[in-house]
């Protein structure tokens, strides 16, 4: 049987517009041409490799109701692999999907106009049967699991959330264990998911996946052997859970740099060989943003601007997203002079921020500027608070579940 090439990518998130600025000579953010390029390159890589289908493991958008721009960039690219005869296979990620039932989902469109032969979007847990050059493969899509799966049937509406989630993560498990048993097992298969695995890492964080509000499925689900590659979404972080076993279970990471929290994180996408129980693939990073995080300690030094000026000389922020911070002793306040910083990190795309850290006063307020969204002050705010720093993932995650419904209000 022919190996079948595939590209896996997820979490694109088109529409986030931190730590960027309005391009005058086209009229679009700067943060939409990062994610735009990314894109790009990803459907560059499937065209120069030839693969036989590509396969996007959810959240396209910020939000489940991008603009008429968003879309036409996503949909544009997407256009260029159905030009090629290359198949896309999609599922639908949390941000993907409506905070308000019965809402049409954000990838609902391809599924509406789309080719049928070369788009194939799952909002529910489906099995699609792909033709390719080199012959058929199986894909069995998981979306991300809603809690409206449940609370609409009237047993469960009297459930705690604790009781919901557990619930919901034995219904995802036994859905896919049935998966496993509807496969035709003369065919390769993927399972294509967004979803949250235990034992995962999350960016920025490096902290294994905890148990919460949203569902966490175990990896031995996902290690089924009637899968030969599980192409998975939701987490930032590249990584493969089943590290020099089959199947590889693989979040590739986003294609994008969201904030800070992803600044040491390599970004990319995964090429795919498919083939029964012994599959491989290979990570290729995208030209992301860079995102520098910069700290340095002066309170021994008896000329801090300097010294800080030499260690910003000592690194390359060409065009990165650029964060300083800077620890000096109280009395070294007036030697200081931040315009001479500033003038240090002008090669930088963006300065988001240069921030003192004093000895004698550990609780610092953070320069916040104008330029910064809510959940970028939000995220500056943070770390400052070290009190705050093990519940910053949970915090953040709140905030924009809050600013996506209050943007979907006002549309």
């Amino acid at each position: 049987m022919n190996t079948i090439q595939l590209l896996h990518f997820a979490d694109l998130h088109i529409g986030v517009e931190n730590y960027g600025r309005l391009d005058t000579a086209t009229g679009l953010h700067t943060r939409l041409q990062d994610f735009s390029r990314c894109l790009e390159f990803v459907v560059n890589t499937a065209l120069e490799c030839e693969v036989d289908a590509v396969l996007f493991a959810g959240d396209a958008y910020k939000h489940a109701a991008p603009n008429p721009t968003h879309e036409s960039k996503f949909a544009e690219q997407l256009k260029r692999l159905a030009d090629a005869q290359i198949p896309v296979v999609m599922v639908t990620g949390n941000h993907d999907i409506s905070v308000s039932f019965g809402k049409a989902s954000a990838l609902n469109i391809f599924h509406t106009l789309g080719d049928h032969r070369y788009f194939f979007v799952a909002e529910r847990p489906q099995l699609f049967r792909i033709e390719t050059k080199h012959g058929p493969f199986q894909v069995a899509c998981f979306p991300w699991p809603t809690r409206y799966m449940l609370l609409t049937k009237e047993e469960y509406k009297n459930l705690s959330d604790v009781e919901i989630t557990r619930t919901i993560e034995e219904k995802c498990s036994n859905r896919i264990d049935k998966f496993a048993r509807e496969l035709d097992p003369e065919l390769p298969s993927v399972l294509l998911a967004h979803l949250a695995v235990a034992g995962a890492t999350y960016s920025g964080s490096e902290r294994s996946t905890i148990i919460g509000q949203d569902p966490v499925i175990l990896q031995s689900v996902l290690k089924n052997p009637a899968f030969d590659y599980a192409a998975l979404g939701h987490i930032h972080k590249h990584q493969d859970l089943n590290r020099n076993g089959q199947p590889p279970v693989v979040y590739p990471g986003s294609p994008e740099r969201i904030d800070f929290g992803e600044a040491e994180d390599e970004k990319g996408l995964c090429l795919v060989s498919l083939k029964k129980g012994a599959s491989s693939y290979q990570f290729l990073p995208t030209p992301a943003r860079k995102f520098i995080k910069i700290e340095i300690d002066v309170r021994t030094q008896d000329f801090p601007t300097e010294a800080i000026v030499q260690k910003l000389a000592a690194c390359d922020v060409r065009d990165a997203v650029v964060r300083v911070a800077y620890t000096i002793r109280e009395e070294q306040k007036d030697l200081i002079d931040v315009q001479r910083i500033y003038a240090a990190l002008e090669p930088a795309f963006l300065v988001a921020g240069v921030s003192p850290r004093t000895e004698e006063i550990r609780s610092q307020r953070p320069r916040i500027g104008e330029d910064l969204s809510l959940s970028d002050a939000l995220a500056t705010y943070l770390e400052f608070k070290p009190e705050l720093q093990g519940m910053k993932v949970d915090l953040l995650d709140y905030a924009d579940r809050l600013i996506r419904e209050l943007e979907e209000l006002t549309e």
